[in-house]
């Protein structure tokens, strides 16, 4: 399924490849692969890498995600962890509808 990078952070998340940077160490640090994202819950992200589960607190990180594009090589995008805070079912009741009006 293709995913529209405007709309990841109201998206499901699982199975994309990530990386992940404390927010602390946003200005001298590197983003580290994280693996896979297998699950998510309100406030964390597990992923899986080599075999080992790992728990990431979305609100101390910043995210990096691959999103597989069939046409063109993967895009990555980056996305402050407080912006997908919430279970993923509940995240899509979050987007701003478009208010028209009469003239």
């Amino acid at each position: 399924m293709k995913i529209d990078p405007k709309y990841l952070i109201y998206h499901d998340l699982i199975g994309l490849e990530s990386w992940a940077l404390r927010n602390d160490k946003l200005k001298t640090g590197d983003f580290e692969s994280i693996g896979t994202v297998i699950d998510e819950t309100r406030n964390m992200l597990i992923t899986v890498i080599n075999n080992k589960r790992k728990k990431y607190i979305k609100t101390n990180h910043t995210f990096r995600f691959k999103l597989p594009n069939e046409d063109k090589e993967p895009i990555v995008l980056e996305v402050v962890g407080r912006k997908i805070v919430g279970r993923p079912e509940n995240r899509i009741k979050n987007i701003k509808k478009k208010r028209w009006i009469k003239i």
